[in-house]
């Protein structure tokens, strides 16, 4: 991990190393823009065209992330979204989504948020002992989005394509004032199949 991650890095006063091998590698999701989108009563159909016109894609029903020209958004309850622009930057609200405020409640959250990937053969092995949900590849597939608790504190995650090399990749919002409690226990748990902490991931 580079010097400027690891000053800026909310994690860089933590152990980026448990265990030996990499069965489990989090990277933390650094200059991610985040919002929440919650339609208004009646502008639902609206909303959505709006939404397909300006992002090239469609809202998702339900506990589902679609993403595309890098923007992610994931279906986190009925008529509500969270929505994430890669290296948005403050204009990705003011700027971007100002276009859907006639038809949604927008609330900006980049800096209330704290991102981790996992990747790696023992991801769903290290998550199984913290998460009350089934992460079976067959239950859990790419695309499928979840909030849950985690060693009691409330994270939303969800899955991505797996890697070139077959490893499943899952993703996990947290509120920043939990994140360092997470990421230590992501990293005791994954102990046994070897953990690791890698720079920021881009895309």
């Amino acid at each position: 991990m580079s010097d400027e991650c690891a000053a800026r890095s909310i994690f860089a006063a933590v152990p980026h190393t448990a265990g030996t091998g990499r069965g489990v590698i989090a990277i933390e999701r650094d200059g991610l823009a985040i919002a929440h989108l919650a339609a208004r009563a009646t502008q639902l159909a609206q909303l959505t065209e709006r939404f397909r016109e300006h992002f090239g894609m469609v809202l998702p029903d339900g506990a589902r992330r679609v993403a595309a020209h890098g923007v992610a958004v994931a279906g986190i309850a009925p008529q509500r979204w969270l929505l994430i622009g890669e290296d948005a930057g403050e204009e990705f609200v003011s700027g971007r989504l100002a276009l859907l405020e006639h038809y949604a409640a927008l609330v900006e959250l980049s800096d209330a948020y704290a991102v981790l990937r996992l990747r790696g053969a023992q991801v769903r092995a290290s998550l199984a002992k913290l998460v009350p949900i089934d992460l079976h590849d067959t239950r859990f597939r790419p695309g499928d989005v979840a909030q849950t608790v985690l060693e009691h504190m409330p994270v939303t995650l969800w899955r991505l394509e797996d890697a070139p090399t077959g490893e499943p990749m899952i993703e996990l919002a947290v509120g920043r004032s939990f994140a360092v409690s997470l990421y230590e226990a992501l990293r005791e748990s994954a102990t046994e199949f070897g953990f690791c902490f890698e720079p920021t991931a881009k895309g």
